[in-house]
């Protein structure tokens, strides 16, 4: 099973969406045969299915429920659609937070002993996970895009062997 301190390090690549799920890439920049042909993603990926968010001290700067509100361009629009990209906060915001200049890197990871993840990114970012769940439906995964079978999967009944 892929150790979750591995990340210590890596680079933050970036940060999106499938659906109301957040992903994350970090690590070096490989490519991958996908069904739409190949594409360049970070080594590892964090794919997050409960709250989540990304705060520098106090403030909070994204999270889990931004993608249910409109962006500032559809803030008084009646047909909003929160799953069309582009068109919630979520969106928005992950634009401006995502620039990588100058490059961010993980700094420290901490597990607690529900598995909620907090990870201090070395901008002084912090990206924090709650597990809100307590049966096996999956919570958060960590997986390296070359090694299918050692995943890092959190449901709310714990840590899944794989």
């Amino acid at each position: 099973m892929l150790n979750i301190e591995i990340l210590k390090g890596t680079r933050l690549n970036a940060i999106g969406r499938a659906a109301a799920m957040c992903w994350i890439s970090l690590g070096d920049l490989i490519e991958i045969e996908s069904r739409s042909g190949l594409r360049t993603v970070g080594q590892y990926a964090l794919d997050v299915d409960c709250p989540w968010r990304i705060r520098c001290n106090s403030k909070i700067l994204l999270a889990s429920t931004d993608m249910f509100e409109p962006a500032s361009t559809h803030q008084h629009d009646e047909t909003f659609e929160w799953d069309i990209q582009g068109n919630n906060l979520f969106d928005e915001r992950v634009v401006m937070l995502c620039n990588n200049e100058p490059i961010i890197t993980v700094q420290s990871i901490e597990l607690s002993p529900t598995n909620d993840l907090k990870i201090i990114f070395s901008n002084n970012y912090i990206l924090e996970v709650f597990v809100c769940g307590s049966t096996d439906v999956e919570q958060w995964r960590l997986f390296e895009h070359k090694k299918s079978k050692d995943d890092f999967v959190v449901t709310g009944c714990g840590l899944v062997k794989n």
